[in-house]
């Protein structure tokens, strides 16, 4: 970064006083206040579309998010060596902690306030288009295959984490079985042609650090992941993460719907995808699925436990998904 810094002061008109590493990227401080810059894992079409989706947002009156700083070449991104790079101006705050209720509903308020801004976006001229729309039956039955799968795999190794997969295979095959199912006698297919033609941007990593507060207000950063979805994807990604800090406690997510629900509503049939969404053993699935197909033998403690954690949690889910409907 040292190396371009001249190049950077000139694609962005500033002057760089000190650079600092900070996660994947660079802290600046500059000329113009405090920047964060980092090379992109990804094309520069992406970058199109995600600063097309920040943009809507803005133009709908959601600002508390990180927009792109604009390059002399109107861009939202420069290149330097073949490398893609984005540029924004750096959020101060501490980021949102999902054990603390207040914390959970400035988060909750957020993003409802991002989606109902989110609606009415399908992006114009740009090359690619991220969308995971549809594809959730394909993917639930694909990882519960694989699920099945391992198992016959764990039989013939036999090691301390094969025992415990196996012997609780049964109860979380079960759940990914009934999952599938309640997706299947949802309108699920009917949801996702709503939002093909109408839009939505969907975040698609909102996590804790993601969420920046600063007083009483909550910035949304960090749009790399951001696509065409279903908005509960983000809400059921939000009440996973915080389900897991209270031992899944009905009355923790009832106030995180309630927040989100006074002011952008949920439909019944979204509520269904949700409830399917929520019973899968999403983390069970990876858990296992990173153990056989990245195996370490170092590592096999530390798996075992992951797996014993999600196991310990299991009788608190399914109580909390027999009570779902409440919601």
């Amino acid at each position: 970064m040292h190396e371009a810094k001249g190049l950077i002061e000139a694609y962005y008109g500033i002057h760089i006083l000190g650079i600092k590493p900070y996660r994947a990227g660079y802290i600046l401080e500059t000329s113009g206040g405090r920047k964060y810059i980092k090379a992109c894992q990804y094309q520069k079409e992406r970058v199109e579309f995600i600063h097309q989706a920040k943009q809507h947002l803005i133009s709908r009156n959601f600002s508390r998010i990180d927009p792109y700083c604009i390059a002399q070449n109107n861009k939202p991104y420069v290149e330097i060596d073949g490398n893609v790079y984005t540029m924004v101006n750096l959020i101060d705050g501490r980021e949102c902690e999902f054990d603390d209720d207040r914390d959970v509903a400035m988060a909750a308020e957020a993003l409802a306030l991002m989606h109902k801004a989110g609606h009415g976006f399908l992006p114009k001229d740009v090359k690619y288009v991220p969308s995971s729309l549809g594809k959730l039956p394909y993917s639930f039955k694909k990882r519960l295959e694989e699920i099945r799968k391992l198992r016959r795999k764990a039989e013939k190794e036999r090691n301390g984490f094969d025992y415990l997969f196996i012997e609780h295979f049964d109860d979380f095959y079960k759940l990914g079985y009934d999952s599938l199912e309640i997706l299947y006698g949802s309108k699920y297919n009917k949801l996702v042609e709503q939002t093909q033609k109408e839009g939505m941007i969907c975040h698609h990593d909102y996590s804790y650090q993601n969420i920046i507060i600063k007083g009483d207000k909550t910035f949304i950063i960090n749009f790399d992941y951001c696509n065409l979805e279903l908005k509960i994807y983000d809400i059921v990604n939000m009440l996973r993460r915080r389900m897991r800090k209270c031992n899944w406690d009905i009355k923790k997510a009832k106030a995180i719907l309630d927040v989100y629900r006074k002011i952008e509503p949920l439909e019944q049939d979204e509520m269904k995808v949700m409830k399917s969404m929520l019973l899968f053993p999403q983390k069970f699935w990876r858990i296992i699925n990173r153990y056989y197909n990245s195996k370490r033998c170092w590592a096999q403690k530390n798996f075992t436990i992951m797996l014993e954690e999600v196991i310990n949690e299991k009788d608190a889910h399914i109580a909390f998904m027999k009570e779902f409907d409440k919601l």
